[in-house]
């Protein structure tokens, strides 16, 4: 809780703090995959896989989106922070893996709420598809609604603290920050379109 309001109230200076800090690849690991959790909901969700037509079945789905988030989490981001250390030799960064690393698994702290908030979110769909009084459905439609839009806030936050890390991390203005993440994502996306999405 205490990063969390560091992050709100002065992101440079705790990312600049953090780099000081002897980085732990098991937080790495656990915000990597908290990130890839989420990635793995809305894709899930946009193909209509997520099953809640009973308890079971909404557990299932639940394992098989952490399951799939860790690989995909894990993938990603190494392959992402790989990929902006390379790009980052254009714009000339400092280009150190592990302080890039740091920075983007720490810039998914926020998100690591909305992987608690999505599992409520499809716990409560789950309820709603049982026989409930209308006024607690309402009551649940509506929590399901300011989730989604925490989500949303917790998404854009994120990105605020991607550019600001990496700034730090890479040492860059601006503008460099900023292309050095788009082309260094933008490989990655490359060969997620072509090479993974088509398999899922």
């Amino acid at each position: 809780m205490n990063r969390l309001q560091a992050f709100w109230k002065k992101p440079t200076e705790t990312f600049e703090l953090i780099q000081t800090e002897k980085i732990s690849w098991f937080k790495v690991f656990i915000f990597f995959s908290s990130n890839g959790f989420v990635f793995s909901y809305y894709l899930l969700k946009s193909k209509g896989q997520i099953r809640i037509e009973t308890f079971k079945e909404t557990i299932v789905s639940i394992l098989v989106m952490l399951f799939f988030g860790i690989i995909y989490g894990l993938i990603s981001n190494f392959s992402v922070g790989f990929f902006i250390k390379l790009t980052g030799k254009i714009f000339g960064g400092k280009n150190d893996l592990k302080r890039i690393y740091n920075t983007l698994s720490w810039s998914y702290l926020p998100i690591t709420i909305s992987v608690y908030l999505i599992i409520v979110n499809i716990l409560i769909a789950r309820v709603l598809t049982t026989e409930i009084e209308s006024a607690f459905a309402i009551i649940l439609a509506l929590l399901v609604g300011i989730f989604s839009l925490l989500q949303a806030a917790l998404g854009i936050w994120q990105l605020i603290l991607i550019y600001k890390g990496l700034k730090v991390a890479q040492e860059l203005n601006s503008w460099k920050t900023i292309l050095n993440y788009i082309t260094g994502a933008g490989i990655f996306g490359i060969i997620y379109y072509y090479l993974i999405f088509p398999y899922l």
